[in-house]
């Protein structure tokens, strides 16, 4: 299980949110330092859970250790707030570099196809490898992050979709595409 943070501590290591490293549709994403660690945390906003739900989705993210996954270090669920804790990538995100923003430089195509290769990686273990499949459904430049040396790693994979491994294709595919994308 991934540690428990006091709302303070994550505030105090945040600088109170003070530096905001992106925005998703689930929350902000604020820099951060536990000790010497940089950390990311995420701060939820309009948490869907109660606070048993968010406890066994941390647990079951907690428990997922891959190399081409974003680690989760911790949490935080006091009162109605919801923070998860993560390992900083240095890189930032995916779309950063393709689409060429802040003046970098072109990724060559070796670079380029160890980043392929290990989205590829995190999606068969997430797929494959779990004890429950989770489902990403967000695969998007965004969610990649980068470290130092361009490897990719799949983020925000716990709040997806977690499938029983015994459960059937077909009408539950169909039933679960409805209630994602609303049709």
């Amino acid at each position: 299980m991934p540690t428990r943070f006091p709302f303070d501590k994550l505030g105090e290591c945040t600088k109170w949110f003070s530096k905001k490293l992106g925005e998703g549709g689930f929350g902000s994403v604020f820099a951060g330092k536990l000790g010497e660690e940089r950390v990311a945390v995420k701060r939820l906003e309009g948490a869907r859970q109660g606070k048993k739900e968010f406890l066994a989705e941390v647990e079951t993210i907690g428990s997922i250790d891959r190399i081409n996954l974003v680690r989760l270090i911790g949490f935080c669920t006091e009162k109605f707030q919801r923070l998860l804790v993560y390992e900083y990538m240095s890189g930032g995100s995916l779309d950063r570099w393709i689409y060429y923003r802040h003046d970098n430089a072109p990724l060559d195509w070796h670079t380029r196809c160890g980043i392929i290769l290990g989205i590829a990686k995190s999606l068969c273990y997430l797929h494959e490898g779990c004890r429950r499949k989770i489902a990403h459904l967000d695969i998007k430049p965004q969610n990649i992050l980068l470290d130092e040396n361009f490897n990719a790693k799949v983020a925000d994979f716990g709040l997806s979709e977690l499938i029983d491994r015994d459960q059937t294709q077909g009408n539950d595919d169909d039933e679960r595409h409805a209630r994602v994308y609303g049709t």
